[in-house]
């Protein structure tokens, strides 16, 4: 079994937001796109959803996004989504799923500059464990989440003075779990970031791993010269959109849902990702508003500019 996917690639990512909603008005147009797309196939699902009984999901994708209020900081040419109605679904909904992995980047950003500064010998690694595919997600996903746990007591017990691991080599750090299914069964799989005086042997890594896993080594350690493509590669889609079928997504859904998928470790822990979808208002600036609605076959259109707020009620009832 190959490693999959451990080069980031942008067309994938969950954080499809790199600039967080603070972009100009010209990189507007762009993420207009970007947004319909996305939300075309929370369209597509919400009806496989109806037909395959998940009725209260269906309700929600369909409701989903129908309207994006945007406020242009036009004095310091600022973009941020102000409003919209996101379900929250972010393991079926692809708009969802963008706009929280742009939160979550953000947060760990933010948190990871702060330990940087106080700890700039910390080196940044992406690290990657992959286990063997099967037949069968919720076994296999028992069995990552299994490894892991043990994973996790090495480190602790190594950190106490007991046998060293190579996860003791992390001061810091945070995983999300993946899952991908390419037709050769169910692969979960962890993408970490280790910050590190020392570099990790992968070879010792490996051999770790298949002592936790029992059926499975295959990893890989490599050095973040730009960080930010690190901490992309962990916070995309926990669930590639484009390499399920709706039957497989939905079955992902079901194994999935109420599960932790991210989480952190030492000089990183504590790290809140917000509730809200929406981006941070610039308080005290001027900005012009700007409403677009989606509309199935077309994508999001530009309204108007709301002058009212009685206004930007009625846009919204509209949907």
């Amino acid at each position: 079994m190959g490693l999959e996917n451990t080069n980031p690639q942008t067309g994938d990512i969950l954080a499809d937001d790199p600039e967080l909603g603070a972009c100009g008005a010209c990189a507007l147009p762009l993420k207009i796109a970007r947004y319909g797309k996305a939300r075309s196939l929370t369209d597509k699902n919400a009806i496989y959803a109806r037909s395959a009984g998940f009725v209260k999901e269906a309700a929600k994708l369909e409701n989903c996004s129908n309207y994006l209020l945007f406020r242009h900081y036009h004095t310091v040419d600022q973009v941020r989504l102000h409003s919209a109605n996101f379900c929250k679904k972010h393991l079926l909904c692809p708009m969802c799923a963008i706009r929280r992995g742009a939160k979550m980047l953000d947060a760990y950003l933010k948190r990871y500059e702060v330990v940087s500064a106080n700890h700039p010998d910390l080196v940044p690694y992406l690290v990657t464990l992959t286990i063997k595919n099967g037949p069968d997600l919720r076994e296999r996903f028992a069995h990552l989440r299994k490894a892991m746990r043990s994973m996790f007591k090495s480190r602790r017990n190594a950190n106490q003075g007991q046998k060293f691991v190579e996860f003791a080599r992390s001061q810091g750090g945070f995983h999300s779990i993946e899952v991908t299914n390419r037709g050769n069964g169910w692969h979960p799989h962890v993408h970490m970031i280790w910050l590190c005086r020392e570099k990790p042997s992968q070879a010792a890594l490996s051999a770790e791993w298949l002592a936790v896993t029992g059926d499975s080594y295959v990893v890989d350690v490599r050095p973040l010269t730009d960080p930010v493509a690190g901490f992309l590669e962990v916070c995309k889609y926990a669930l590639k959109f484009s390499d399920l079928d709706q039957e497989q997504l939905f079955e992902a859904y079901r194994v999935l849902t109420g599960r932790h998928l991210v989480n952190s470790h030492g000089l990183m822990f504590g790290v809140e990702i917000p509730e809200s979808l929406t981006d941070e208002s610039l308080d005290d600036l001027p900005y012009v508003e700007l409403f677009y609605r989606f509309l199935p076959g077309t994508g999001y259109t530009y309204v108007y500019r709301p002058k009212t707020v009685s206004e930007f009620a009625e846009l919204r009832s509209n949907d």
